[in-house]
């Protein structure tokens, strides 16, 4: 007998097999339910806070090269090596040579930082610590910042040691209010600064507020608030600088970085034979260090939930051991009346194919359903991709065919003759 005619028939059986054992059909899916469910719901989630990670980076970074002594992400156990320790840090000059030489670069801009904690003040008002940092004119091409009052400093006011300031919207507030604060004073560590703009609001990234924050020239870091010699490796020193560029494209960004690279290597004289003292990378180093992050996550999570699949596969399998044992008459009787044995294994391996296609479609929506909810009350962003929900279906089905096809075997192998004498 054809397949092709025998399963819609032996489809209705299995059904009706079924349906004739809610309760024990409803038990033998559950772990498949629950591992399903917790796979999708896990991907969601992690989906999310990529997708989240990726927007927050395109925000910040505007396809910035970062150049810097050490790439992120890096591991020290044991400390920072005094190779790293030793590392140089950027000036002003290699920036300038940067540009000049590298057709592919469309601007650089410097970033300095200090060592001390900072507060703002204006009269009685006084910021929590505020993250202040140095740069001269170019910050907005390089990180795509905007303007949401005044303007930003000039390369003339960096170059004259302006004591001027653009705030950030939550330090805005703070000391003004509702007021624009531009053309007033305030006190950074007790040095007087005139504030002449304020940023467009950045929001909170990785825990940090990107509105709380002040930006001056970097020349005043060094004049008011040099870093100690004895400060962390990654405090640039006085004199030194960490610089930020982008591309005059997108589609550039690799050519900028290998112009900037080869740049680099020359003005620092080093041989052929030897590697970089430095690192030039994209956003595409951050994304990739989150990935590497939320894998481990992935994998232990996917561990967890594949005990709840297997769990679930081994009940299917248990359930279908059963229906065997409690059918053995009617597999005899089919058997006798001429049914092939492809037709009992098609039979017993179809319904194990229901069972944990059932339980995998209500697992995926019990995943996608937990993630809306998560999204709902939490700020927790969680995205339900279509690639996990084809993955969690697959997987279920592929549990019913491992499990399922020993009963089915065993089914199908019964002698119809000793199957009619069971009692």
């Amino acid at each position: 007998m054809n397949v092709r005619f025998l399963l819609p028939e032996t489809f209705d059986i299995a059904r009706r097999a079924l349906t004739a054992n809610r309760m024990r059909s409803m038990l033998a899916l559950l772990g498949i339910v629950i591992g399903v469910g917790t796979v999708i719901g896990m991907v969601a989630l992690i989906n999310g806070f990529q997708r989240s990670f990726q927007q927050n980076i395109q925000a910040f970074g505007n396809n910035t090269l970062y150049i810097r002594r050490i790439r992120p992400g890096i591991n020290f156990a044991g400390g920072v090596p005094d190779s790293l320790k030793q590392r140089k840090a950027f000036t002003i000059e290699d920036g300038q040579a940067i540009l000049a030489q590298s057709p592919a670069v469309a601007a650089v801009s410097v970033f300095k930082f200090a060592y001390n904690d900072f507060k703002l003040s204006r009269r009685e008002k006084t910021t929590k610590t505020t993250f202040i940092y140095g740069t001269n004119d170019q910050l907005l091409r390089t990180h795509g910042y905007d303007m949401a009052r005044g303007r930003f400093f000039t390369q003339e006011e960096v170059r004259g040691n302006a004591n001027v300031v653009v705030l950030g919207k939550d330090t805005r507030e703070t000391l003004f209010g509702d007021a624009s604060g531009l053309g007033q004073t305030v006190h950074i560590n007790g040095v007087p600064f005139t504030v002449i703009g304020e940023f467009e609001p950045k929001g909170r990234f990785l825990g940090n507020n990107f509105d709380e924050v002040a930006c001056i020239p970097y020349t005043l870091i060094d004049k008011y608030w040099a870093t100690p010699d004895d400060a962390p490796p990654w405090f640039p020193k006085k004199g030194e600088l960490f610089l930020d560029a982008v591309a005059v494209a997108p589609e550039q960004s690799e050519e900028a970085i290998r112009q900037i690279s080869e740049v680099l290597r020359v003005r620092r004289h080093l041989p052929s034979n030897k590697l970089n003292n430095f690192v030039v990378f994209s956003d595409d180093a951050f994304i990739a260090l989150y990935n590497t992050i939320t894998g481990g996550i992935f994998a232990l999570m996917f561990l967890i939930s594949s005990i709840s699949l297997v769990v679930g596969g081994i009940g299917v399998m248990n359930i279908m051991l059963v229906a065997v044992t409690e059918r053995t008459r009617e597999i005899g009787l089919r058997k006798a009346l001429g049914a092939p044995r492809k037709a009992i294994l098609l039979q017993f391996l179809l319904e194990a194919l229901l069972l944990t296609a059932l339980g995998g479609a209500l697992g995926v929506l019990l995943g996608a359903g937990v993630s809306w909810l998560v999204h709902a009350i939490s700020p927790l962003p969680t995205f339900v991709s279509g690639w996990s929900v084809v993955v969690g279906l697959l997987v279920s089905t592929l549990i019913g065919i491992f499990f399922g096809l020993y009963p089915a075997m065993r089914a199908s192998r019964l002698d119809p003759v000793e199957s009619l004498r069971y009692e």
